[in-house]
């Protein structure tokens, strides 16, 4: 004959949720504004990748050491290195966010590609250059999730439940300045927006960019409610194509000034 569940097993659930919600990151601070705009990556004089506390985070692994702060003509900037042989190539650093995207849906960056990483090397067909990735919460028409908000996000990133790739590179050529960079929005779905077509000759100097995040989400996924949706992270990695060999590894670009405005 079964027996009756007692009352103390639930409780004791109910403890050990509340338990696992004690372990869930507490909100990141609000950013500091000026003239509504928000820097979230200069980086600052000082900023070392490599001793990051909350909000900061980086993916782990043996490519986690790929950042390093640099000074350019005077002014900080975060270089990201081609991983050495035998690394993985996914590696990420960012900032945990939680910001209303209608509230400041432009996000502005700048960056600049190496063109050494563009001429020859291994041939894997894979984009050569840099990506910034922006993590969303709460659009979603099933968030929000309370496991997503207790274990995180896949590969080390903090939670989310849409996510978009912006990426500058392109396949490289026997010939380095002939080959061609392209600038992409890729969601998480692997749905893609060509933002920049093709063109030879990117790299070697500073773009400087400024996109609607909040329209750009909307066209990705037009049935999300976007006044719920926040932005939960910003992050900066290289992407996967192998540059040529070199030792140290070849600085595969630079990012700096990552900011949102109203």
């Amino acid at each position: 004959m079964p027996t009756i569940p007692k009352k103390k097993s639930n409780l004791a659930l109910l403890a050990a949720l509340m338990l696992l919600g004690a372990c869930a990151d507490k909100p990141p601070p609000a950013l500091a504004t000026e003239g509504g705009r928000a820097i979230i990556l200069g980086p600052e004089p000082g900023f070392d990748p490599n001793r990051l506390a909350d909000p900061w985070w980086r993916t782990t692994g043996r490519g986690a050491d790929r950042f390093a702060t640099v000074d350019l003509a005077g002014r900080p900037v975060l270089r990201i290195d081609a991983p050495a042989d035998g690394q993985p190539t996914t590696s990420a650093l960012g900032r945990r966010l939680d910001v209303p995207v209608l509230s400041m849906p432009y996000l502005h960056w700048a960056w600049y590609l190496e063109p050494a990483i563009f001429t020859g090397g291994p041939g894997d067909g894979l984009d050569r250059g840099l990506r910034l990735t922006i993590g969303f919460y709460g659009g979603h028409p099933m968030s929000p999730q309370i496991t997503d908000r207790w274990f995180g996000g896949p590969n080390g990133m903090p939670a989310s439940d849409r996510r978009i790739d912006l990426v500058f590179g392109g396949i490289a050529q026997s010939r380095g300045e002939n080959a061609s960079q392209h600038m992409s929005a890729i969601s998480d779905a692997g749905m893609r927006r060509e933002l920049r077509p093709p063109t030879a000759g990117q790299g070697g100097e500073w773009k400087l960019e400024a996109l609607d995040i909040a329209n750009l989400y909307a066209q990705f996924w037009p049935r999300d409610r976007l006044d719920l949706v926040k932005i939960a992270f910003v992050g900066v990695s290289g992407l996967p194509g192998r540059p040529p060999a070199n030792t140290p590894p070849l600085p595969l670009g630079y990012v700096a000034e990552v900011s949102l405005t109203r």
